[in-house]
C-alpha cells in the first residue's frame, strides 16, 4: 500500500502541463467524473482511477491506496492540467443541455478540436497533438470567431433578419445570436447583504422617514 501511495505522489509531483491531445483526453475523463458525482453513480471510483492512470506514466494499483490520497491526487492533476490563459471559450458558462445531440459520443473532445484546427490550417493530427493547450485553445477561438463574424455579415443581407414592426410600420433588424463565449458578462452590482451580527443594536431611525414626518 505504501509503495503505491509513494509512487502516485511522486508522479503527481513530477507532473507537468500536458500537450493538447492528452489534455483533451483528460478533460473528457474529468467530465465523466463530475457527471458521475452529480448523478451519484456507483462507478465513480473506476472513473477517477481511469483519470489518474491517464495522467501518470507508471501503472499503479489504485485499489491499494487510501481514498483520501486518491481524491487529493485528482484535484492536484486537475490543477496542473488547467489552462493558464483566461480564454472566454474555456471559462464562460454555456447553457446546459439535458440531452446529447444524436451525433455526440464519449471522448469526442479531441477529434472535435483536432478537426477544427486541421480544417482551418491544414495541419496534421500529429502536429496538433503536440501543441500547448493554451495556444491550441486560442487558435480554436480565433477560428470560431471568424466563422461567427462571417455568419453575422451574411445575416445582415438576409431578408429574414429584418422583422416588420406593426407599431412603427418599419422593419427592425434582429441580430444573429452569438455563442455564449462572445457575450459580455454583466457584473452583478447588487450590494451584498449585511450580516445580522454587524447590524446596529437598538431602534433604527431612518432619516428619510424623519424628513417625511416633518414635511
Amino acid at each position: 500500500m505504501l509503495l503505491n501511495t509513494w509512487l502516485l505522489k511522486l508522479q503527481i509531483y513530477l507532473l507537468r502541463k500536458p500537450r493538447f491531445r492528452l489534455w483533451a483526453t483528460l478533460e473528457n475523463l474529468k467530465h465523466d467524473v463530475l457527471t458521475a458525482v452529480e448523478d451519484s453513480e456507483i462507478n465513480l471510483p473506476n472513473l477517477i482511477f481511469s483519470y489518474l492512470s491517464t495522467a501518470v506514466f507508471i501503472p499503479i494499483n489504485f485499489e491499494k491506496i487510501y481514498w483520501k490520497d486518491v481524491i487529493e491526487s485528482f484535484y492536484k492533476v486537475h490543477g496542473v492540467t488547467s489552462t493558464i490563459r483566461k480564454i472566454p471559450i474555456t471559462f464562460n458558462q454555456s447553457e446546459s443541455k439535458g440531452d446529447k445531440d444524436p451525433w455526440d459520443y464519449s471522448n469526442r473532445l479531441w477529434p472535435l478540436y483536432m478537426h477544427i484546427i486541421a480544417k482551418a490550417y491544414g495541419w496534421s493530427d500529429t502536429k496538433i497533438a503536440k501543441l500547448s493547450v493554451d495556444n491550441a485553445l486560442a487558435y480554436i477561438q480565433e477560428i470560431l470567431t471568424d466563422k461567427q463574424l462571417e455568419k453575422e455579415f451574411v445575416w445582415t443581407m438576409a431578408e429574414v433578419a429584418y422583422v416588420y414592426d406593426k407599431s412603427s410600420k418599419k422593419s427592425k433588424f434582429q441580430p444573429l445570436t452569438r455563442p455564449y463565449w462572445m457575450i459580455t458578462q454583466k457584473p452583478n452590482k447588487k450590494a451584498p447583504a449585511v450580516p445580522k451580527s454587524l447590524l446596529p443594536v437598538g431602534n433604527i431611525v431612518r432619516i428619510s422617514n424623519e424628513i417625511k414626518e416633518k414635511v
